[in-house]
């Protein structure tokens, strides 16, 4: 398969706890973000390294928004975080992510970054994807998207043909 024929794998990100920490312990940005044409205002902490690798996500994943933030978390974030013009799909759910998330994949593998993860209980491993739970302290700091793309492929290579 060629690389424009390549059926990317898709990474879902929440947004809390991932990319807006609370309580850091990783050097983050402060910034006020906005959505709802500026009528929605609020001071956020975003990691230092969220915009690299975030970048480095997209280059590698279908990247889907699956959070409370729904469609305010694109143009939320976009400038902090250096993020398309062209808003990246969300999928509106807050609780029961994993039918959702299956849904919108189609059959591609997957990625679900989250630092909730323990609120799903007890889930047996995914045949189709990978859950990724973070430290709400460190958020996506942790992740090395090179590093998770492989693991990805070894956990579903016949859904990651690269």
């Amino acid at each position: 398969m060629s690389e424009e024929t390549d059926v990317r794998p898709v990474a879902v990100l929440e947004v809390d706890g991932v990319l807006v920490l609370e309580d850091p312990v990783v050097p983050v940005t402060q910034v006020t973000v906005h959505a709802y044409g500026g009528k929605w205002a609020r001071q956020v902490l975003v990691p230092t390294a969220a915009p690299g690798i975030v970048a480095r996500l997209a280059e590698r994943f279908d990247i889907v928004w699956a959070s409370a933030w729904s469609h305010n978390a694109h143009p939320a974030l976009r400038d902090v975080l250096g993020l398309p013009e062209q808003p990246w799909p969300f999928l509106p759910v807050q609780f029961r992510k994993l039918p959702a998330i299956r849904a919108y994949a189609a059959g591609r593998a997957w990625v679900l970054i989250d630092d909730s993860i323990h609120d799903f209980g007890l889930v047996a491993d995914q045949p189709d994807g990978l859950l990724v739970p973070v430290d709400p302290r460190r958020g996506i700091t942790a992740i090395d998207p090179d590093a998770l793309r492989a693991e990805l492929g070894r956990h579903c290579p016949a859904l990651v043909t690269r």
